[in-house]
């Protein structure tokens, strides 16, 4: 029998949900081929939503591990932006300097040429 929630049975017919009104199992929910039979899927809710869980948890941790891995790389990431900002913003404080020192020369020089 398949694992998990059953969309439907061996002999290709259509799964329906009960509920059982037996009095071993009043109220309990079920799944069950239409057609009935013993060669047809009977199982109870619990257990196939049990089954889910158990068949999407290592999936999960996978995930798990995975975000954790991008939230570092994401940090590191972050770290490397801000060096960056502040790099760029030492190296305008430099081009202005070197453009005022530019200038200065430039006057001087002309200054130097008309006498």
């Amino acid at each position: 029998m398949k694992r998990g929630l059953p969309s439907n049975c061996g002999c290709g017919g259509r799964i329906t949900k009960f509920t059982s009104s037996t009095q071993e199992n009043p109220g309990r929910p079920f799944f069950r081929c239409e057609t009935r039979g013993e060669d047809h899927l009977f199982k109870w809710v619990e257990e196939a939503m049990l089954e889910e869980l158990e068949d999407v948890l290592p999936k999960v941790e996978v995930h798990e591990t995975e975000i954790a891995k991008m939230k570092s790389e994401i940090e590191e990431l972050m770290e490397i932006a801000l060096n960056n900002k502040i790099e760029i913003q030492k190296n305008k404080v430099v081009m202005k300097c070197i453009v005022v020192y530019a200038c200065i020369v430039s006057l001087a020089f002309g200054a130097y040429v008309l006498y």
